[in-house]
């Protein structure tokens, strides 16, 4: 019973989130779906419903938290240098509503449900290295299509993404720094996966 409120509320604070982000886009809705944390959450709500499907659940949990992680210490931080709290179209009411659902409510959220689901079977010794394969593809898609773009024009989507304000260099450095976390989080849900030794019989 838990769990199923568990999934019924993930659900809801995505759903909405997501439509208060797209409202607050409205100028421009497709561009939102090229940011990570957009298509992840829709990828999610299609992978949910699937009991069975634990790998890709794992995956999206831990892209999830990975998210909420980066907002709350790197985006939503005036602190961290790449902070997006002062820029005019990533605020407002709307925004800020959706983005509090998105990365700071949803993410516990999944996370508590698969630790209520979690899978029986421990996934390959490889397997946090393989959830790397996604947000890599993304980040060179958000490169190409950046690199491609008027200069003048801001599509780099994430000031820690910024190649013609901080170079590739820097670029480099902090995208081996989100991989570093994705692995983390990786091995740990993977570690988590692994069913509790049986006790041992006196």
């Amino acid at each position: 019973m838990a769990g199923r409120a568990l999934r019924v509320s993930t659900a809801v604070v995505l759903v909405v989130g997501l439509a208060l982000a797209f409202v607050a886009a409205r100028d421009d809705p497709l561009e939102l779906l090229c940011y990570f944390t957009i298509q992840v959450d829709l990828a999610y709500l299609v992978v949910l419903p699937i009991g069975s499907a634990d790998r890709p659940r794992t995956a999206l949990t831990v892209y999830l938290v990975v998210t909420g992680l980066v907002f709350v210490l790197v985006l939503a931080n005036p602190w961290s240098g790449y902070s997006m709290v002062a820029t005019a179209d990533a605020r407002g009411t709307v925004s800020d509503a959706g983005n509090l659902l998105l990365h700071v409510v949803a993410p516990p959220l999944a996370t508590a449900d698969w630790l209520t689901r979690r899978p029986r079977t421990a996934p390959p010794r490889t397997y946090a290295v393989s959830l790397l394969a996604y947000p890599l593809l993304w980040l060179t898609a958000i490169l190409l299509r950046a690199a491609g773009s008027d200069p003048t024009q801001e599509r780099y989507l994430y000031p820690f993404l910024d190649v013609n304000r901080l170079g590739y260099p820097t670029v480099v450095v902090n995208a081996l720094v989100f991989a570093t976390l994705v692995l983390l989080l990786g091995l740990t849900a993977a570690r988590l996966s692994r069913p509790a030794p049986a006790a041992r019989l006196p």
